[in-house]
């Protein structure tokens, strides 16, 4: 340490200038907070380098070619002193500022910039101190970074493991599958109840008339579309209340259930409304995907506005892919779910009645995506599953990370619709055992396979969060194998 304090001391006291030093100072903070605040959406080998190019690598090459273009011009002379103290100020100021308004608030910005420039002007003379600050500041926030780095390093697959051989699982009968998912649709047990109060017997008697089985009661396992469609997929338990590294590449193909269906001749499918599932840029198994990665975010930001259409190009490949075996996976953002930050929220009652409009639109597009696929595809298997619920009674979704009691609202985060038409109405009895999505895809495994011995591996129909406040953090079991709200750690 007195090593460090005397280069310290030495740095600052001295009458050199550091162009590359200045350059680093003004993007490391932000650099290693790119990565504190959103590593599981920024995680890839790609993105590493865009985000080191633009906080690190530009700022070396701006300071650097500044500098000597300010030694060499006679008439820049008396401001060379101020070319550096300014530019990691409009550097840190832009990356600092940017990433609490956003980019886009170009004014904003802009008038910081001005501001932290004055200041750096100011305070020339005492710049370097800053320097130290903001490298104080990089360190800090790497400190923090660390166990995010370890568990990200060390977070094991093994949870994926299967207890049985069902990736070997034969099928005897191949009807096309279509999984779609509402994002954030309740079950329809909860819609007409409290705090929901929403009539949909219209909706739910057209999916009874294509013959489709209403789930009552089906609810997810955790509170998050990524959690949630995972531990689908990977048909166990990960126990994750937050971050599971590695989710999005489990969705993107990289699980037991497209390793099942590929061995029994399927083509696969992926068509997602936007790339959200995608932001870390996961290698993608399935055959095809409705999103390229050159369609992906760099930074993990803006991907909910972009909104591709989902029924037309399904239908001609419908129409293309006749005669095959295929499995499409179709992923709506509808309705979603309310508010999730509370500085955002609206208020209970208009939370939900947003909510309901959304699940009126969303009950519009189911109809017209089944009815174009039982055209196409009479005899096909459709799933539709939600991937949790829609918070409708809390302030915001963040709530439910608070520990929670009421039944009402902690089975309105975690209720989900199902909904399945079997092929030629063909209903296993099996199926009564179907409650949570953990346990869908060996139920249909069984179905397609006609091995019942399938069913003796079910995994608990348990439901987790994690619990950050009224209760020592971690994740909880909230509700348990049999459906009753409890509050149990999970070590």
């Amino acid at each position: 340490m007195s090593k460090l304090r005397k280069h310290i001391e030495e740095f600052v006291a001295n009458n050199k200038e550091y162009p590359i030093v200045f350059a680093i100072a003004a993007g490391l903070y932000s650099f290693i907070y790119v990565y504190h605040s959103n590593f599981m959406l920024v995680n890839s080998a790609f993105q590493f380098v865009v985000i080191f190019c633009a906080y690190i690598l530009l700022p070396i090459v701006v300071f650097t070619i500044s500098w000597q273009i300010a030694k060499r011009l006679k008439f820049l002379t008396k401001l060379q002193q101020y070319v550096l103290p300014i530019l990691n100020a409009a550097f840190f100021g832009l990356y600092f500022i940017g990433r609490i308004y956003g980019f886009h608030q170009r004014k904003i910005i802009l008038a910081y910039i001005i501001g932290f420039s004055l200041l750096a002007i100011l305070l020339r003379k005492q710049y370097k101190k800053i320097i130290i600050i903001q490298f104080i500041m990089a360190f800090i926030a790497l400190i923090c970074l660390l166990p995010t780095i370890y568990r990200a390093t060390f977070d094991s697959d093994k949870w994926l493991t299967q207890p049985d051989a069902i990736v070997e699982t034969k099928f005897n009968q191949f009807p096309n599958i279509y999984v779609i998912q509402p994002d954030g649709y309740v079950n329809f047990s909860e819609l007409a109840k409290n705090p929901y109060n929403f009539e949909n017997g219209e909706f739910e008697s057209y999916l009874e008339n294509k013959n489709f089985k209403l789930y009552k009661n089906f609810r997810s396992n955790y509170t998050s579309t990524v959690l949630s469609n995972s531990s689908m997929f990977g048909m166990k338990h990960h126990y994750k209340g937050e971050q599971l590294f590695g989710a999005r590449k489990v969705i993107a193909g990289e699980n037991p259930v497209i390793k099942t269906l590929k061995n029994n001749g399927y083509q696969t499918f992926l068509l997602m409304e936007n790339p959200y599932l995608l932001l870390n840029r996961p290698a993608i198994k399935y055959d095809s995907c409705n999103f390229s990665m050159d369609e992906v975010p760099w930074f993990g930001f803006g991907a909910f506005s972009q909104n591709k259409k989902l029924i037309d190009p399904l239908e001609k490949t419908i129409q293309r892919e006749k005669g095959k075996r295929n499995f499409y996976f179709i992923e709506k953002i509808a309705p979603g779910h309310i508010t999730t930050f509370k500085n955002q929220a609206l208020g209970k009652e208009t939370e939900r009645e947003n909510y309901l409009e959304k699940l009126k639109s969303a009950n519009e597009w189911l109809k017209e995506i089944t009815a174009i696929i039982i055209k196409n595809d009479p005899n096909c298997l459709i799933v539709i599953a939600a991937d949790h619920g829609g918070y409708v009674g809390f302030n915001y979704t963040k709530e439910l990370f608070e520990k929670q009691t009421n039944k009402k609202l902690i089975y309105s985060g975690f209720s989900a619709a199902l909904a399945i038409k079997w092929p030629n109405n063909a209903i296993p009895d099996y199926d009564v055992k179907l409650k949570t999505p953990v346990n869908l895809f060996r139920t249909l495994f069984t179905y397609l396979g006609d091995n019942k011995a399938l069913l003796e591996n079910f995994q608990d129909d348990t439901s987790h969060a994690i619990i950050k406040k009224n209760a020592p953090s971690g994740v909880y079991e909230y509700i348990d194998n049999d459906g009753n709200v409890v509050f149990r750690k999970i070590d």
